[in-house]
C-alpha cells in the first residue's frame, strides 16, 4: 500500500529477535544471570518499539495527505499484530525459562499459557478486521483500555517492590516489565495514529 510500511519485511526480523531473546533469557536464567535476562528482554522490546515507530511515524508526518478510510484499518492491524507478537514473546519466555532453565516458579506456566492465548486472540481479531467488507479502525476506547491495563500492571509491579525480589519469579518480572512497557508504548502510538487519521475521515 503506497505510503505505509508493510509488516512483511519486519516479521522475519522480529521473529528472529523474539527467538534470540527467549534463548538468551533461558540461558541467563539457567546461570542466574539477571543482567543477561533483563538485557535480552530489553533487546526484544526495543526492536518492537522501533518497528512500531517505522509503521506509525510516517502517518503522523503526512496525516494531511492520507486516505484515512484505507490506511487507518491497515495500520491498526499492523499495530495489533505487533501487540500479538509481544504477548507471544512473553508466553514463550515464561514457558521457556520455567521449563528449560531450571529456575522454578509455580505460576510460570499459567502466565505463559495466558500470554500465548492472548496472542492467539489478537491474531484472530486482526484476521476478523481484515475480513470485513469495509474494514474500519477499531474503537479508540479499546486501545485506551489496553494501555490503561498495561499502565496499571506496571504501577503494581513497581509500586509493590516486586522488581527487587530474590524469589524464582525474578525472571517473570523482567517479562512483565518489558512487556508492559512495550504494550503501553504501542497503545500510545496507536492512539496518536487513530486521532491523526480520525481528523481526515
Amino acid at each position: 500500500m503506497p505510503g505505509t510500511l508493510s509488516m512483511k519485511p519486519l516479521v522475519p526480523i522480529l521473529v528472529a529477535v523474539l527467538l534470540a531473546s527467549v534463548a538468551f533469557m533461558v540461558f541467563g536464567a539457567a546461570g542466574g544471570n539477571q543482567n543477561l535476562v533483563a538485557g535480552a528482554a530489553t533487546f526484544f522490546g526495543v526492536a518492537v518499539i522501533v518497528a512500531a515507530l517505522r509503521i506509525n511515524a510516517p502517518i503522523w508526518q503526512r496525516s494531511n495527505n492520507v486516505d484515512a478510510a484505507v490506511e487507518g484499518p491497515a495500520i491498526a492491524r499492523r499495530n495489533t499484530r505487533l501487540a500479538a507478537l509481544v504477548y507471544a514473546w512473553g508466553g514463550a519466555a515464561m514457558l521457556g525459562v520455567y521449563s528449560l532453565s531450571g529456575l522454578s516458579w509455580r505460576h510460570g506456566w499459567q502466565y505463559g499459557l495466558a500470554m500465548a492465548i492472548a496472542a492467539a486472540l489478537l491474531l484472530l481479531y486482526v484476521r476478523r478486521l481484515g475480513n470485513q467488507p469495509r474494514p474500519e479502525m477499531p474503537p479508540l476506547a479499546l486501545t485506551l483500555l489496553h494501555g490503561l491495563a498495561a499502565a496499571a500492571g506496571l504501577e503494581f509491579l513497581v509500586g509493590t517492590g516486586k522488581l527487587a525480589t530474590t524469589k524464582g519469579d525474578w525472571a517473570a518480572n523482567d517479562v512483565f516489565l518489558c512487556g508492559g512497557i512495550v504494550i503501553l508504548a504501542l497503545c500510545i502510538m496507536s492512539a496518536i495514529t487513530h486521532l491523526r487519521l480520525s481528523r481526515r475521515r
